[in-house]
């Protein structure tokens, strides 16, 4: 319900893909809401959206459903992890507007579908702080520092060396290289970065330089559509370049100034090896962008050897492809049609705590009928033998006591995560208590 929430923010919807009533909605939400002692929605009469909280909450709970579905295909199945360990889809919030062209590599190479998010630099930070998204691809001038509270890994995507553009008639574009000294008169456009940081400053300021004194600011986009009519000039890099047109040349800065592209990753959403092979193809995909409509620099040789060391430290290696040995495939195998109840998980804790499924059932006041019956549905779910059924009871596999042991400890983090959401006290949501009839994917 909190990811229908966040999907589409009108109640209504939800109800409808729920198959319940407005009021209905309204109701589990506040005691969502109670359960952990925050508001994990903002709603109107007919709207509502998550709240950081809920985010937070939301997040929490695809992770601890992803885990059970890891715990379950190593443990009960036998599989490997590698196979497991990802996210279907991987929301990401991009300075980059032409991060599609790597849409569709990630699917077929990582078996990883793109959710993307094009956003102001200083909105990409917030986003991924925010847990709207679970990563983000930026830039920073300086080496990469982020310092928000989420858990991140930062993986560099490109040492970033940025050129300048000018327009085709302007009286310096006949010169193959220029620097910014001769430049400082003239009038420039620049976006600003994700600390506030206006990138054509903080360059004229590494070289020593006072920044331009006709300097505007302005969104990426704005940038673009300035620099295309030749009203200024501006910088451009192969991971963002901030127009491509005719009219305009592109000249190297004998200053060499660049910036650094990276990837900003949460370990407990994205798994590290997946993180750093998106990264790859990211660049990978920036720099066959770069050759194709950037020849005219690669006629020279500091650009030339630029491209052949990005290349080579980005190269996919042979056998790392989606069915290659040198990294297994961490895409996720579909638990296709498959729900999980966590009420049943609790069911098979109680039967694992209390030696049988007669006893389990005494205790918690449920006919042993009903409780097999629970059982069988959660083993026909994970497709594995959970018990081993004999004349003398029922007693659980070996696996199955693996796999409660990792439940075990999903569950002690999704608790933590509802602490940290605040309000949520060790007595308000006991163990085994999740609400009934509240069932998610696997």
């Amino acid at each position: 319900m909190l990811a229908a929430v966040g999907q589409y923010g009108d109640i209504a919807e939800v109800a409808r893909r729920a198959g319940t009533r407005h009021s209905t909605v309204d109701r589990r939400l506040d005691r969502l809401d109670r359960a952990v002692g925050a508001p994990l929605t903002l709603r109107g009469l007919h709207t509502a959206r998550l709240t950081s909280a809920g985010s937070r909450m939301l997040v929490a709970g695809r992770r601890y459903f992803r885990r059970v579905d890891l715990a379950a295909r190593t443990q009960l199945l036998g599989h490997g992890s590698e196979a497991v360990d990802a996210p279907e889809v991987l929301s990401l919030a991009t300075t980059a507007p032409l991060l599609e062209d790597v849409v569709e590599d990630a699917a077929a190479c990582l078996g990883l579908l793109l959710a993307v998010r094009h956003e102001e630099p200083h909105q990409v930070t917030a986003h991924l702080a925010d847990y709207v998204v679970d990563a983000a691809y930026t830039w920073t001038v300086d080496a990469p520092r982020h310092a928000l509270e989420r858990p991140t890994r930062t993986y560099e995507v490109l040492d970033d060396p940025l050129w300048v553009i000018l327009p085709r008639e302007h009286p310096l574009a006949a010169r193959r290289q220029l620097s910014l000294a001769d430049l400082r008169e003239e009038s420039w456009v620049s976006e600003s970065g994700p600390a506030s940081e206006i990138l054509v400053a903080r360059v004229f300021q590494a070289a020593g330089l006072p920044a331009p004194a006709r300097l505007q600011v302005a969104d990426a986009s704005v940038v673009r559509g300035i620099l295309s009519r030749g009203d200024a000039i501006g910088l451009g890099s192969p991971a963002h370049p901030a127009a491509h047109a005719p009219s305009l040349v592109r000249r190297s800065l004998v200053e060499r100034p660049r910036r650094t592209a990276s990837l900003l990753a949460d370990p407990t959403v994205v798994p590290p090896v997946l993180a750093a092979r998106l990264a790859a193809l990211i660049a990978r995909g920036h720099l066959r962008r770069f050759a194709a409509h950037h020849r005219d620099l690669l006629d020279e040789p500091w650009w030339t050897r630029w491209h052949a060391e990005q290349t080579r430290r980005h190269a996919d290696p042979a056998g790392a492809g989606p069915h290659g040995g040198a990294h297994p495939d961490p895409s996720p195998v579909p638990a296709e049609g498959r729900k999980l109840d966590v009420e049943d998980l609790h069911l098979l804790r109680a039967v694992a705590r209390h030696g049988s499924i007669n006893r389990a059932a005494a205790v918690l006041s449920i006919s042993q009928s009903a409780l097999t019956r629970r059982i069988h549905r959660l083993e026909h779910a994970f497709g594995a033998r959970l018990l081993l059924r004999s004349p003398r009871g029922t007693s659980l596999t070996g696996p199955t006591r693996r796999f409660l042991r990792l439940l075990e400890g999903y569950e002690a983090d999704f608790r933590e995560a509802a602490v940290a959401c605040g309000g949520l006290g060790p007595r308000t949501l006991p163990s085994g208590a999740w609400p009934a009839g509240h069932a998610a994917a696997g």
